[in-house]
């Protein structure tokens, strides 16, 4: 539930999107990959790529990161298609993504830094571009646990924002290492799976 708020905070109402966009779809169907961790005691992420026969492969990409004195938030986002190739592996046992974001097409993609003042009477995003770099992430699916989800749909209001979730899917925990724009990632809690024609809406009401 925390990554798709912080998804729907940032796509929906940011500054740079709020004017054109009022409904993002992803359909998932193929290999996934995910995690979802604290880089330190201020800052978070959550990372999930698919496949999906109908559009390629999406990315969704968020982190926060809040100011010391939690004064504002700054929040990064990648979310939208990417090159095919970005993605690799033949099967769940290993995966790897590997994305320059230089390589991102405007028209399907959106990446973009925001933030977010809380010290304004109405607080309010400033965003703009994300500076180039690199997503690099190895995942090797470990065994420790395997679920199989056969079929799950779901509604969340937050705020102005109704998530729509229908999914069915077979995952499993992995270990994942690499560097998502320049910071070292390593974890035991990754998920690795297959998603069979799963899709999240994100509805601006």
């Amino acid at each position: 539930m925390k990554q798709l708020l912080a998804i729907a905070v940032v796509a929906l109402l940011s500054a740079g999107l709020a004017a054109q966009t009022q409904h993002l779809k992803f359909t998932n169907d193929g290999a996934f990959a995910s995690i979802s961790s604290n880089t330190d005691p201020l800052s978070n992420f959550n990372l999930q790529v698919s496949r999906s026969s109908a559009s390629g492969t999406n990315l969704i990409f968020v982190s926060i990161s809040f100011a010391a004195d939690f004064s504002s938030a700054t929040f990064t986002q990648i979310v939208g298609a990417i090159p095919n190739s970005s993605f690799s592996g033949d099967n769940t046992r290993n995966l790897t993504l590997d994305l320059d974001t230089s390589t991102l097409d405007p028209a399907t993609s959106t990446s973009q830094s925001c933030t977010l003042d809380f010290t304004q009477v109405d607080p309010f995003f400033t965003c703009g571009p994300i500076a180039p770099g690199t997503i690099h992430l190895a995942f090797h699916e470990n065994d420790i646990q395997r679920d199989r989800l056969l079929a799950l749909e779901s509604f969340s209001k937050v705020g102005p924002v109704t998530i729509h979730t229908h999914q069915r899917s077979d995952s499993g925990s992995a270990n994942v290492q690499g560097t998502i724009l320049g910071t070292a990632v390593s974890s035991s809690n990754a998920t690795v799976g297959v998603n069979h024609m799963s899709t999240v809406d994100f509805i601006k009401n």
